[in-house]
């Protein structure tokens, strides 16, 4: 790289940081940070009174109905905020339509979701009880739409505002419970009020802001459809190689597995706010500049799969050294047999978040149609590979399957297609501005 090229990196930076992407990026940031934080001290202490059964049971719970999440969503997510910014003037029927679509899907799988359940847990009732707790949420979370239409007005802090009091009350919900001794049912019920609460709080403020009239449209329901439906098979492979290992573990093993694994998938999570907030705020800007400049196009998504991975690295390695004490201070000593699971699956998130960044480049160049045979190429593998790994390894072997699909999914899949190809090679290509990665972060400096 030559330093015309650095130079002309750093003015990207430099423009990029003083525009509204940080300001909205910010925003996200300090939502993510605030509910990290309350959702881990009182997700913790949660977790340590119900112990590894009854918080493996609603893990359990929570990973069927993420089956279903994904088909309610219709893959709209995917491709909403591009629809918005292609078409301003359009903006009432793209989100009046996508609401209704999303309604009609959330309640038919709310139901798939009970008879699941029904089929192959066939006289679990606590499960049942749990499940449809949990389930609810399914219709509450159509909410999620109007955040794509904040987005693409770079107004997140609306979105923070309501997700910020949403992870309030349920934190004061399950302190109250602490002391009242509950019993587990009460204790699932939680993502529903958390999505009650932020739902009606954004639903609010986007009444008294928008300056459009919603309706409905068959024929935009089609276009939207016909754009979405790959992101469908996508987004139910990725839930399927996601959730089923812990489906799976609570099948062939038993809940109280189940909450040991979940404990360490949780903590491998947490870090991923940090990346998720500023590709959701990136998004926009680099859709944005597809058309206008290619090569700063270019440029922004290297300078945001760089940071990703960074990011990432460090995240893991901080992991392996501490991560015993992480899960010690946190779960407490019932949950130290999931200390190595961590120590794997750190890795596999830092991975998912590199898939992530690469839908992005999807959509910008139209490839979005190949994501959902990524997913399923990385769910047929976890499956099969978890079968056999878990009768043999047990947790570990499910960890292990994770972390290959996740390793597959983001950048072994797009090699087996031509069009896609260029995406890893562009991966690649970004560690050359790893000397630039600092102006990146270090914000105030610029």
């Amino acid at each position: 790289m030559d330093r015309d090229d650095m130079e002309n990196g750093k003015q990207l930076i430099q423009r990029l940081v003083k525009s509204r992407f940080v300001v909205n990026t910010n925003w996200l940031l300090f939502k993510n940070i605030y509910s990290m934080l309350l959702s881990l001290v009182v997700g913790a202490l949660s977790a340590r009174y119900l112990g590894p059964s009854n918080y493996g049971m609603i893990g359990y719970g929570a990973s069927l109905v993420s089956l279903f999440t994904s088909i309610s969503q219709l893959g709209l997510h995917n491709v909403i905020l591009n629809e918005l910014l292609k078409e301003p003037d359009e903006i009432g029927k793209t989100l009046g339509t996508a609401l209704v679509m999303r309604l009609a899907a959330s309640v038919i799988s709310f139901l798939c979701v009970l008879t699941f359940i029904c089929v192959i847990e066939p006289g679990n009732r606590l499960l049942l009880v749990i499940t449809f707790l949990q389930a609810l949420a399914i219709i509450c979370n159509i909410y999620e739409l109007l955040n794509e239409w904040f987005l693409s007005e770079l107004q997140s802090k609306v979105y923070v505002m309501a997700a910020s009091v949403g992870v309030t009350v349920v934190g004061i919900w399950k302190i109250v419970l602490l002391i009242l001794g509950a019993s587990v049912q009460w204790f699932a019920a939680s993502t529903t009020i958390q999505s009650l609460v932020c739902g009606g709080i954004v639903f609010v403020v986007f009444a008294k802001q928008k300056q459009f009239r919603l309706s409905f449209s068959f024929h935009r329901a089609k276009e939207l459809f016909d754009k979405s439906n790959p992101y469908i098979i996508s987004s139910l492979a990725i839930v399927l190689y996601t959730q089923m290992d812990k489906i799976m573990i609570g099948k062939m093993m038993g809940e109280r597995e189940v909450g040991l694994y979940t404990s360490a998938m949780t903590i491998a999570m947490l870090w991923e706010f940090v990346p998720q907030s500023i590709m959701n705020s990136a998004s926009a800007v680099i859709l944005g500049k597809r058309n206008q400049n290619h090569e700063q196009y270019l440029k922004l998504l290297q300078f945001l799969l760089l940071g990703v991975s960074v990011m990432g690295l460090m995240v893991g390695i901080g992991i392996q050294i501490f991560g015993k004490y992480v899960m010690l201070i946190l779960y407490g000593r019932e949950y130290m047999e999931a200390v190595l699971l961590l120590q794997i699956l750190i890795w596999s998130t830092s991975f998912a978040m590199i898939g992530i960044a690469r839908g992005i480049w999807g959509i910008a160049e139209d490839k979005n149609r190949y994501a959902k045979y990524y997913s399923i190429i990385g769910c047929t593998f976890n499956l099969v590979f978890n079968y056999f790994a878990i009768q043999v390894w047990g947790m570990m072997g499910a960890a292990i399957g994770t972390l290959l699909s996740q390793i597959i999914v983001s950048l072994g899949a797009p090699l087996f297609w031509k069009e896609t190809r260029p995406f890893v090679r562009l991966y690649f290509d970004s560690w050359k501005y790893l000397k630039q990665i600092r102006s990146l972060f270090a914000m105030k400096n610029l």
